[in-house]
């Protein structure tokens, strides 16, 4: 069973735009009612050649087409805010993920008449490298959990440089890829100043390292800036649902 959470962002390699209506993969039989939640969405592929789902739209257009969140842009405020939950059931009980991300772009299209462009943009992203004296990372063995024991740690329990590269993104403002070649699980801890990064004043006791010098202070890690061309896709039409 795979379970595709809103917190976890995976970048997968583009799928192609969408297919002409009679050579794209369909489910069997779908199911598509709003909800009233603003919170707690998921999207889970299960076994059976099973799709179920409690989200909003652009978080499936953004599974669908193996894409992060600022690649998916225009379209009406009610794809961020209106939910919907999705039953949904390939032709093949052996379907897996992959069989039905096609399958959902299909759904996507006839069910809310989504239309897409594929474009590229350029984007001033970061990437994650090793500082010049090396990393300083803590391998974890197979069974053993990140401790987690630093106060007001920033990043605990994140274990491969990839997660943390996505868990920065959110402090630095800009995509963050992993450039550092590393691989394998870590206990990664990272403790620095949260406030002056977010443009807060922190308390008067607070002191707490910059971003960038406790990357390299404390993992032996950097950020770099450059600039790089992404898939972008465009929603140039989309419509609510009719009912089942």
């Amino acid at each position: 069973m795979r379970t595709i959470l809103p917190a976890i962002f995976l970048l997968r390699s583009v799928l192609p735009a969408q297919s002409p209506a009679d050579s794209r993969p369909e489910f069997e039989v779908a199911s598509i009612k709003p909800d009233t939640r603003t919170a707690g969405s998921w999207v889970r592929f299960l076994p059976g050649g099973r799709l179920d789902a409690s989200s909003w739209i652009k978080q499936l257009v953004q599974i669908a087409w193996g894409v992060e969140d600022y690649q998916v842009v225009g379209g009406p405020g009610w794809i961020t805010t209106q939910w919907y939950d999705i039953e949904a059931k390939a032709p093949d009980p052996t379907a897996g993920e992959n069989q039905m991300l096609p399958m959902l772009q299909s759904l996507l299209a006839d069910r809310f008449q989504l239309k897409l462009r594929r474009e590229e943009r350029e984007f001033s992203v970061m990437a994650l490298v090793t500082d010049k004296n090396g990393p300083k990372l803590i391998p974890l063995r197979d069974t053993e959990q990140s401790k987690c024991d630093r106060d007001n740690s920033y990043a605990c329990g994140i274990r491969t440089t990839a997660d943390l590269a996505r868990h920065l993104r959110f402090f630095v403002g800009h995509p963050v890829f992993d450039e550092t070649g590393i691989t394998g699980r870590y206990d990664i801890l990272l403790d620095f100043d949260v406030y002056t990064i977010s443009g807060r004043t922190p308390p008067a006791d607070y002191i707490k390292p910059s971003l960038a010098t406790a990357l390299r202070d404390q993992l032996g890690l950097r950020l770099e800036p450059k600039n790089v061309k992404l898939p972008v896709y465009v929603i140039e039409s989309i419509e609510r649902p009719s009912g089942n």
